[in-house]
């Protein structure tokens, strides 16, 4: 075995693990984004179940509104 051989072992061992870094980034690198789009999809649930909360108590308080300010009408009448 000449020095050619163990230049091609080693280069051929070289490129599988530069490959097999490369693959192991990758899947994690994958792995992450999907993580990082379903916080996403969970954060814009969230924020569109907040914001129905919030749309009831408003249109909860409507009424209690009105009717005061129908009171006051009232009491500026008769007074």
């Amino acid at each position: 075995m000449g020095t050619q051989d163990t230049l091609n072992i080693f280069l051929i061992i070289g490129l599988f693990i530069i490959v097999s870094c490369f693959v192991y980034t990758s899947y994690y690198f994958v792995k992450a984004l999907k993580s990082v789009s379903t916080l996403a999809d969970n954060l814009d649930e969230i924020t569109q179940s907040i914001k129905n909360k919030i749309q009831m108590k408003a249109l909860a308080a409507i009424p209690a509104l009105l009717v005061a300010l129908i009171g006051r009408v009232i009491k500026k009448r008769r007074g």
